[in-house]
């Protein structure tokens, strides 16, 4: 199974004391063969057995904190100021609380009885399947690590869809098929700010939570998996404008695989036929290259609460995923890159270079000319957003509309350049070929030490694309402004 990130909840009473000037509080964070209530929908019963986590085998150091906020930081482990053992009940802790104010007021709390249990979160490596006497799935935990525990106001079990999850994976139901699907761009991309959330739409359950068209419980830490609901790829990626500026001019072509055929067609020339004489024509072949893929992935991050509190942080995130993983696909189908194993090629090494004293009108023209020569047509300009404002400037009004449309590609925001300066790309995008994985993938994960730490969720969005395949190296023309 996949190791994933729980917390479960023990309603179990805990003790305060103090010995001189140190707070110490007492209880159980675990209790072995202790049935849950039932988990999910469908319900699940969960247990954990005493083989399952032996503090005295595992040196992983644990923290202690109220409620799960780090900001109310108790003890931890490695610090002395949390101990940890096991009996015949589970695992209980001890910890010496801090004199802050959080610290203070448990130990308060504790003593008056308001806190009426604990909370643990853990990653579970390994579990059993059975059933109770009623029918009702059981889970057994047999093997996990615990990460965190410490006492809360309202113990719960507030991540119950791992635990469907492993009963769905472990083949006790089916999920049920998304039938929500997009039928538009404004689905996943609205045009507009949706306004501050309302305490009506504050607090939401995971369920409601979707990424892509995906609900975010369906996401998994060790898998990346297909968004649903959304448009293909390439609509996806150019985000509503914010992402890619090519993808959708050149000729793409959908692969599922990591290798496959982007087919060319050639430049026939069509012959007269003699009349009741034997046609004489030229073989002109369609070739159709094979390619590899490299994958081409952004990560974003988010507070637990701001995610599941203000629902527009949604758009948010699909957005600046789309957008990051299209620029960097517009920097690959321009520059080319490698992934460290495989090398693919942009239309800077593929097309035809040529040296001008100037990106002017004329040299421009020249470009179009050569392109037109080759049997295509010029669709786009592209460059630095200066070099294109440069040809803005420079070329007169009437003439400028005779010209392709101007692209301006920007650098990447780590700062990598997307068109070196003093370089200008006219090109007959429909007569570039590049292959593009049907779906755009998506991954969450809440198991990284710095999410668990932060209380964060990392997401991340994932396409493939191959190498630049052209028809013709002359519809293509780079221009690069001479020394």
């Amino acid at each position: 199974m996949h190791s994933v990130t729980e917390t479960r909840a023990l309603v179990r009473a805990l003790s305060a004391r103090s010995v001189g000037a140190t707070l110490t509080i007492h209880g159980y964070g675990i209790v072995f063969n202790s049935p849950s209530a039932p988990l999910g929908s469908p319900p699940l019963i969960e247990q954990i057995s005493p083989a399952a986590w032996s503090p005295e085998n595992d040196a992983t150091d644990v923290l202690c904190t109220f409620d799960h906020d780090t900001r109310n930081y108790l003890g931890r482990r490695s610090a002395g100021t949390l101990r940890l053992g096991a009996d015949r009940t589970g695992i209980w802790f001890e910890c010496d609380l801090p004199d802050t104010a959080a610290g203070r007021d448990v130990f308060a709390l504790v003593q008056r009885g308001d806190i009426p249990g604990c909370s643990f979160t853990f990653r579970a490596d390994d579990d059993e399947w059975s059933k109770t006497s009623d029918g009702t799935p059981l889970r057994t935990v047999t093997h996990m690590r615990v990460l965190e525990l410490g006492p809360v106001l309202t113990p719960a079990y507030p991540d119950t869809s791992v635990a469907v999850r492993s009963m769905r994976n472990a083949g006790h139901f089916s999920a049920t098929p998304s039938t929500e699907k997009g039928d538009s761009m404004n689905d996943t991309y609205p045009s507009g700010m949706t306004g501050v959330a309302t305490d009506d739409e504050a607090k939401r359950s995971r369920a409601e939570i979707k990424l892509f068209g995906r609900p975010l419980s369906e996401t998994r830490d060790a898998d990346w998996i297909d968004a649903e609901g959304t448009a293909y790829a390439p609509e996806i990626l150019s985000a509503a404008g914010k992402g890619s500026r090519l993808i959708e001019k050149v000729s793409s072509f959908s692969f599922k695989r990591q290798r496959g055929y982007v087919p060319i067609a050639p430049r026939v020339t069509a012959v007269l036929q003699p009349r009741n004489e034997a046609a004489t024509f030229i073989q002109n072949q369609i070739t159709a290259p094979d390619f590899q893929a490299v994958k081409v992935s952004a990560m974003v991050s988010i507070d637990k609460d701001t995610l599941s509190d203000v629902p527009p942080t949604e758009t948010a995130i699909n957005t600046a995923l789309a957008a990051a993983v299209g620029q960097r696909i517009d920097h690959i189908l321009i520059n080319g890159g490698t992934d460290g194993d495989v090398t693919i090629t942009g239309m800077l090494a593929d097309g035809h270079t040529a040296t001008a004293t100037a990106i002017d009108f004329d040299s421009l023209a020249d470009a179009v000319a050569r392109i037109e020569d080759s049997g295509g047509e010029a669709t786009a300009i592209m460059g630095r957003p200066s070099d294109i404002a440069g040809i803005k400037k420079k070329v007169d009004g009437n003439k400028l509309g005779k010209l392709p449309e101007l692209i301006s590609i920007p650098d990447l925001a780590d700062g990598t350049v997307g068109v070196p300066v003093g370089t200008v790309l006219v090109a007959d995008l429909s007569s570039v070929a590049v292959a593009l994985r049907e779906s755009l993938e998506i991954f969450r994960t809440e198991v990284a030490p710095e999410a668990f730490e932060r209380d964060r969720v990392f997401i991340a969005g994932r396409s493939r694309v191959s190498s630049v395949t052209l028809a013709d190296v002359a519809r293509v023309q780079i221009l690069k402004v001479g020394a």
